[in-house]
C-alpha cells in the first residue's frame, strides 16, 4: 500500500503507511540514537572526568584525572582508566621474553627486563584509611601500609599532608592502563612513563604514588613536599624508584612521587650507596 503523501495527515479514515515505511522510520531513529551515544562517549573521553585533558601517566601506570583537586577521604573518580576489559594483545605475555621474578620477593627487581607473573597477587593486602588515600580504596601490603602511615605522620609534622594516589594495581588493570596510554600518547611516550603489564612495581603491593592536595604526578615535581620525600623517605623504608636525571639507568622519566617500600635496613643501604634502586637490586 502506498504511504501517505506529505500533505495527507495520517489518522482515522486515512490511508495507512506500508510496512516498509515503518521500517524506514525505525532505522532512522536507530541511527540517530547511535550518533547521540557516540557524541556522549567522545565528550567523556576528550574531557576526562574534570573537564580538562587527561594527565600524563606515571611509570607506575597511574593517572590522577581529578585527584589533584580532590581531598583524601572524599569520593573521587578512579585513579586508573575505567574502560571495559581490554581485548588488545597482552604486552606482558606471549612475546615478552623478560625474566620472571619470584612473586612476594621484597627485593625482586621489577623493571623493563624483569617482570612478575600474571597470577602474582600479594597475599596480605590491606585497604588504607580514607584520610590518606584517594577514594579510600587504595591498597598496599600490611607492612607497607604501616610504614607509609609512619612516614605520612612525620611529613605532617614537617608541614606536608601526603596521601596515596595509587597503591596496588593488578596485572589486568595494568594491561588496560598501558594499552590506554599507548593509544592516547603513542608507544614511545608510553614506554617512558608507563610500565608494561608485569613490569609495574605496583603489582607487588609495596609501591605507591603519593602527593599532596592539588599536586600529584607531574604537578608534584619541584614542590617542597617532593623534596622532603626525596630526602627523608628512606628513613621509613621507602626509596624513590625513578629519581631525576637517571632515566638512562631506570628507563623511565623522573617520578619523585613513586616510592617503593623495602624495609628500613635495606632502604638505608640503598640511600647510602648513592645508587638508584634499579642499580642496587641488580648489583
Amino acid at each position: 500500500m502506498e504511504s501517505p503523501r506529505p500533505h495527507e495527515p495520517a489518522g482515522s479514515g486515512q490511508r495507512q503507511r506500508s510496512p516498509w515505511f515503518a521500517a524506514f522510520i525505525t532505522a532512522v531513529l536507530t541511527v540517530a540514537a547511535a550518533v547521540v551515544a557516540l557524541v556522549v562517549v567522545i565528550a567523556n573521553v576528550s574531557g576526562g572526568s574534570g573537564g580538562g585533558s587527561v594527565p600524563p601517566l606515571g611509570a607506575s601506570g597511574t593517572t590522577a584525572a581529578t585527584a589533584q583537586t580532590t581531598a583524601p577521604g572524599a569520593t573521587a573518580p578512579p585513579t586508573t582508566p575505567t574502560a571495559a576489559p581490554s581485548t588488545a594483545p597482552d604486552p606482558g605475555a606471549g612475546g615478552d621474553s623478560s625474566a620472571v621474578v619470584t612473586c612476594g620477593d621484597l627485593l625482586a627487581p621489577v623493571d623493563k627486563n624483569h617482570r612478575l607473573g600474571q597470577d602474582c597477587v600479594p597475599s596480605n593486602l590491606v585497604t588504607l584509611p580514607a584520610a590518606i588515600s584517594v577514594d579510600g580504596t587504595q591498597q598496599l601490603t600490611g607492612d607497607t601500609a604501616s610504614a607509609i602511615e609512619e612516614m605520612f605522620a612525620a611529613a605532617k609534622t614537617a608541614g606536608f599532608v601526603l596521601y596515596v594516589n595509587s597503591g596496588y594495581r593488578s596485572y589486568s588493570v595494568q594491561v588496560a592502563t598501558y594499552n590506554y596510554w599507548v593509544q592516547t600518547d603513542g608507544q614511545a611516550y608510553a614506554d617512558r612513563t608507563s610500565a608494561k603489564p608485569g613490569h609495574s612495581e605496583h603489582q607487588m603491593g609495596t609501591a605507591a604514588d603519593i602527593g599532596t592536595e592539588g599536586h600529584v604526578l607531574e604537578a608534584f615535581i619541584g614542590t617542597p613536599a617532593a623534596t622532603w620525600v626525596t630526602e627523608n623517605s628512606w628513613k621509613y623504608g621507602f626509596i624513590v624508584s625513578y629519581p631525576e636525571g637517571k632515566e638512562a639507568i631506570t628507563g623511565y622519566a623522573a617520578e619523585p612521587w613513586h616510592v617503593r617500600w623495602l624495609g628500613k635496613d635495606v632502604a638505608q643501604r640503598v640511600h647510602a650507596s648513592g645508587l638508584t634502586l634499579h642499580e642496587f637490586l641488580l648489583k
